[in-house]
């Protein structure tokens, strides 16, 4: 239970507990694996004595089982008044030994068919005795305070969602930017390479493109105009090593023994079709 939820629930005891319910104090505790757990408490014109009180609670857990009557009202889920003829209340009350309860109402809480919690409430000593309208009005109380939970819970899992939603969709939008980048890019990778393949004589364009890879075709226009193994690598972004491969190859493939008879027979292509 948050804080806030928490300050919201203080309130809506006080004022039940002193408008509607007419009861002096109103507990209510959550179960936390079989262990009942203060959460908030309301003493009638006393807050200095509730806090008290409660950080006394919340110190001392109590375990719910046999004989705690809090146990069968867990298992039937039904309100019920409490009184010392329902047993020794040392053993048979929660909380008895710091509340001093010497007759109380008590309510489970229940949420999505399961008993979350309770409500506890009594009156001062002297009061009023404790009666089944009590009991139905810290009942209904309860399932009053569990609309409250339901609807806290659902604005704050709305609320993750969303922030949630956001961060996805501001992950969608900067990938949408990257691939629209990359598809201009690729576009203009495409254009740039069509224009440097329509400056290449058509006849050694396509007897090249027979006889060797493209990227083998890019090493030898490079070669014929006279540059270095180290000046093509920079220029093609590779290795040394590379280029000296596809240079080995390009002989080979063109059965010529060095780079002048490459860039040769280059050169004859490209003038026969300029004949």
């Amino acid at each position: 239970m948050t804080e806030e939820l928490r300050d919201r629930v203080a309130g809506a005891l006080e004022g039940s507990a002193e408008d509607v319910l007419e009861l002096d104090r109103v507990l209510l505790s959550r179960i936390d694996d079989g262990w009942l757990v203060a959460e908030a408490l309301h003493c009638e014109g006393d807050a200095k004595a509730a806090t008290q009180t409660l950080a006394r609670l919340r110190d001392a857990p109590v375990q719910i089982g046999y004989p705690l009557i809090e146990g069968e009202l867990l298992r039937r889920r039904r309100a019920a008044v409490v009184t010392a003829a329902d047993g020794e209340p040392e053993s048979r009350q929660a909380n008895w030994e710091i509340m001093r309860w010497s007759a109380y109402v008590v309510a489970p809480v229940l949420m999505e068919g399961r008993v979350v919690g309770f409500l506890h409430g009594d009156r001062a000593a002297g009061g009023a005795p404790l009666r089944a309208v009590e009991r139905e009005g810290l009942w209904r109380f309860g399932e009053g305070f569990t609309e409250v939970y339901e609807r806290a819970v659902l604005r704050r899992r709305l609320r993750v969602e969303r922030q949630e939603l956001r961060r996805i969709a501001s992950w969608a939008d900067g990938r949408s930017a990257e691939l629209s980048d990359g598809a201009i890019d690729l576009a203009r990778d495409r254009q740039l390479a069509d224009a440097d393949e329509a400056g290449r004589p058509p006849a050694a364009r396509s007897a090249l493109h027979d006889l060797l890879t493209p990227r083998e075709v890019d090493v030898l226009e490079h070669l014929v105009k006279g540059e270095t193994n180290a000046e093509i690598a920079r220029t093609l972004i590779v290795s040394e090593g590379t280029v000296k491969f596809h240079v080995k190859n390009i002989l080979r493939k063109m059965n010529v023994g060095n780079r002048a008879e490459a860039t040769s027979q280059y050169l004859r292509l490209s003038l026969r079709q300029d004949s």
